[in-house]
């Protein structure tokens, strides 16, 4: 293989290797970001004459373009993977640090529904389509992601021990998540070749449109997606009086940190547990 020396190359290298394993989605958003954004600035610079400063202009021009915070990280981040994967190749290649340069920023959706939203919800959605209606109550009933979800095949599912085996989640670790009574049925009733075919999807946003419960939102953190489910199930749990663990290790998140933004849901869990020792001292 012959040596990579300038920043298209490594891409070059990345895209063939790499980004060949990922989704199909995944491989078109990359390519993207890589084409429209980070190839023009950097890909014909030398990899080993690299700086800081470059980096920085980068990103400035990335911020010109008015993106998203998040969407200028993202650039960013696949430009550090890049670069590092060539480093795996090639230890003589020295790249300079990201460590100062990444936008910091908390673009994660904080949204969840209460019972009678949720039940809005449902309602518009089962004289829409019944196939949305099932899926979206799946959702509410496993914390599934959306991707998860449609990916589900029959031979992820286990009938007599009632859970389902996620394989090639977007963490990359595979989980076993049970079932209950209501997502089992949803299952068991499932006659199609494939547990969920995803057909019309604009059927959702379309849903929560005439819900209205995005009327006068313009946080987009507020506002209802499909992914809102998620954080549903996870917020009901919570407020259940279920520990972060538990609801850490069905959402399939690698860190109990990505859990915790979910914990000021559960006051009374802290307060059982400065009585726990006032007990104990009586």
């Amino acid at each position: 293989m012959k040596q990579i020396r300038k920043v298209d190359e490594a891409w070059e290298f990345y895209n063939e290797f790499i980004l060949g394993s990922f989704s199909k989605r995944s491989q078109t958003t990359e390519t993207g970001r890589w084409e429209n954004h980070i190839s023009p600035m950097v890909g014909e610079k030398i990899i080993n004459e690299l700086t800081i400063v470059d980096l920085l202009k980068l990103r400035k021009s990335l911020e010109s373009k008015k993106l998203s915070p998040q969407t200028v990280f993202h650039c960013l981040s696949l430009l550090r993977r890049i670069l590092n994967r060539v480093i795996d190749y090639d230890h003589s290649v020295q790249v300079p640090k990201f460590r100062n340069v990444m936008p910091k920023f908390d673009n994660r959706r904080v949204r969840y529904l209460s019972r009678p939203e949720f039940d809005l919800l449902l309602n518009i959605l089962k004289k829409k389509s019944k196939a949305w209606f099932d899926i979206s109550l799946f959702a509410v009933n496993t914390g599934l992601r959306r991707g998860e979800i449609f990916n589900l095949g029959f031979e992820n599912i286990n009938k007599s021990d009632r859970n389902i085996c996620i394989l090639d989640s977007k963490t990359h670790k595979n989980r076993v998540v049970p079932l209950n009574g209501t997502a089992f049925k949803i299952i068991s009733d499932n006659k199609n070749s494939k547990t969920f075919p995803l057909a019309a999807p604009k059927i959702f946003e379309q849903a929560v449109k005439e819900s209205g419960l995005n009327d006068g939102i313009k946080d987009s953190r507020q506002k209802v997606v499909f992914h809102t489910l998620r954080h549903t199930f996870a917020s009901w749990l919570v407020q259940g009086g279920i520990q972060l663990e538990v609801v850490s290790k069905l959402l399939g998140h690698t860190s109990l940190n990505m859990t915790m933004r979910y914990a000021h849901l559960a006051p009374s869990q802290a307060k059982a547990a400065v009585n726990l020792i006032s007990q104990k001292l009586k």
